[in-house]
């Protein structure tokens, strides 16, 4: 059960770190789970605080940067698109440690450092879906989409995190089934993009979208 437990949080840590780290951390505190003794700290009363506030962050930063290349960038505030390089590699770094901190901390029969590489690379691999996702529904649905998309997933994302110390197997099957439609419909956009080109000086002429041969 401790690896559907970790396939979970992991998975959760690639699309949002702060919402796994408090998910964590308040099943620590409520002892529905035994962590390795260096990790005890996770279920601490200010740890649990700092990933609630973190979470809060995440949220706000996610439905305020959009990527550059986002088709309607000429109505936004340049602030959202241009800081979102920064935005995109603090997330880069950022989810694969949460991940590696909490594979690290579960008790997963595998050394420590092993356990945190895996949780890196799965965590890092969700980050790249995530930036990928991102990246073609700004560039061929625009900020709106953008901003309903991910706000969506977060709305669905916590209580599937608060699912996976109660019912792991169900929290797994349900980020299964929020990812498969969206990452076919991110392949889909991909494939638009590739036959598409743009035009037009106004928000109704670059609606148009012109097919080429």
């Amino acid at each position: 059960m401790v690896w559907l437990i970790a396939a979970a949080l992991l998975a959760i840590a690639g699309l949002n770190a702060p919402l796994a780290l408090c998910t964590l951390s308040l099943a620590v505190a409520a002892e529905l789970i035994a962590v390795r003794a260096p990790q005890s700290w996770l279920g601490t009363p200010w740890c649990i605080a700092l990933a609630a506030g973190l979470l809060i962050a995440q949220v706000i930063a996610d439905l305020y940067f959009v990527p550059i290349s986002v088709r309607d960038h000429r109505y936004l505030h340049p602030r959202r698109t241009h800081n979102n390089y920064l935005h995109a590699r603090v997330q880069s770094l950022y989810r694969p440690l949460t991940g590696a901190l909490v594979a690290a901390a579960l008790p997963l029969p595998l050394a420590d450092w092993s356990s945190a590489l895996i949780g890196f690379s799965v965590a890092l691999g969700g980050y790249w879906l995530s930036a990928w996702i991102r990246e073609y529904i700004a560039l061929m649905r625009g900020a709106i989409v953008l901003v309903t998309v991910e706000a969506l997933k977060h709305v669905v994302l916590i209580p599937i995190a608060a699912l996976t110390f109660w019912l792991p197997p169900l929290a797994l099957l349900l980020l299964v089934a929020l990812l498969v439609p969206v990452v076919a419909w991110s392949v889909r956009l991909q494939g638009e993009y590739a036959r598409t080109i743009y035009g037009g000086q106004s928000v109704s002429e670059d609606a148009r979208v012109v097919r080429s041969d």
